[in-house]
């Protein structure tokens, strides 16, 4: 009799444990971690800078460096600005480009760069395993091979 309610516990528990491994492996690996910085030297290298740091975006959010920069004539002052971080719906631009005196004078003129599914921005590999994810498999197993055996 204490068998069958092992196994009956077993039987119920399969599926919530195959999700919490799921949770744990796959969504791990879809997670982007990109440099996160709002400060003043942002356009500074991210890895010498402490102002800078390593942030997990959210499953489907890319890693965008923007600058910005732009003339005030009511100032005669030049403003520009460097920020990195996590966005939604990211796409590059370049208005730099084609950017005129009159657009620089006003509103300025933006460069904003855009990366998916690589790490800081090109600064690891394609798919990035971190080490909660290694430890993850091993446990996996264990519990799996202790419930169906």
């Amino acid at each position: 009799m204490h068998h069958s309610i092992k196994v009956n516990l077993t039987l119920h528990a399969v599926p919530f444990l195959l999700l919490l491994c799921y949770e744990i492996i796959i969504k791990s690996a879809d997670s982007l971690i990109c440099w996160q910085c709002i400060s003043d030297d942002c356009a500074n290298d991210p890895s010498d800078n402490y102002k800078a740091s390593k942030k997990v975006c959210s499953v489907g959010q890319s890693c965008q460096k923007v600058h910005f920069e732009m003339y005030s004539p009511t100032d005669k002052r030049k403003y520009f600005s460097t920020v990195r971080g996590c966005a939604s719906n990211c796409e590059s631009k370049n208005d730099f480009e084609n950017c005129t005196l009159e657009l620089f004078n006003s509103r300025g003129c933006v460069e904003k760069h855009c990366c998916e599914n690589i790490d800081l921005c090109n600064m690891a590999s394609d798919l990035t395993f971190h080490a909660h994810v290694f430890l993850s498999i091993p446990l996996c197993h264990v519990i799996f091979y202790n419930i169906l055996w």
